[in-house]
């Protein structure tokens, strides 16, 4: 827990924590939800040129890519498998919730004031629930957080994976009017360039009927 009886000098501890992706060395890949080949077809563009446009075929990943990003935003869960890392500077609560689906927690280590790194234990100094949307990580039962004094800044790291595997049941559900919501998203950004059509409510920037797709089955979640 955070020592309130130090005195912490001119640093002011961050009461919210920073997320990032994981740095890895090779750096992370997604599996997109749509695959370049079946995006070009949607976009009946021939299925085999000569020589092959690398440049479109760049485009159009990198389309694919944004669209899922904003689908994920109106989800609030993750569409593919990714590796986070949250850093806290100290115990934020008693339950720390994690970005949805959670699949694991792979790491939890402490910095103290002298710089010294513990690494915690599964089920020994915290618990995992994956069951949750969005998943919890909390100490065992009857217990608190390990009470430490922290490095000043970024004294925890959490750092879980979370997102739905690409043969998630889910998929066939929800997913199928979501994957619906990006193609056609992905159609206007490419063949338009430009924001939708000039007859659309300027002050949207996506259409309702594409927001609504990529918005079906969205966690709600209220703190």
């Amino acid at each position: 827990m955070f020592d309130s009886s130090v005195d912490y000098g001119l640093y002011t501890l961050d009461a919210s924590g920073t997320l990032s992706l994981t740095e890895s060395s090779p750096q992370q890949s997604f599996e997109e939800p749509l695959t370049l080949e079946e995006m070009k077809a949607y976009l009946k563009l021939p299925p085999a040129r000569s020589p092959i446009d690398a440049l479109e075929d760049s485009e159009i990943a990198a389309l694919i890519s944004a669209a899922r990003t904003q689908a994920e935003i109106l989800q609030g869960r993750d569409l593919v498998r990714k590796q986070w890392d949250l850093s806290l500077d100290y115990w934020l609560d008693s339950v720390i919730r994690l970005r949805s689906p959670l699949v694991s927690v792979d790491l939890v280590q402490l910095r103290d004031s002298g710089g010294a790194v513990t690494t915690l234990a599964e089920n020994t100094d915290y618990i995992v629930d994956s069951a949750k949307s969005p998943g919890v990580l909390a100490p065992p039962y009857n217990t608190t957080w390990r009470n430490f004094t922290p490095w000043p800044s970024s004294a925890i790291l959490i750092r879980y994976t979370s997102g739905l595997a690409s043969d998630s049941v889910w998929w066939k559900a929800d997913g199928q009017q979501v994957k619906n919501g990006m193609r056609r998203l992905i159609s206007d950004w490419y063949n338009h360039k430009l924001p939708f059509e000039k007859s659309l409510d300027p002050t949207m920037e996506i259409p309702y009927g594409v927001t609504a797709a990529l918005s079906q089955g969205a966690i709600r979640f209220v703190r």
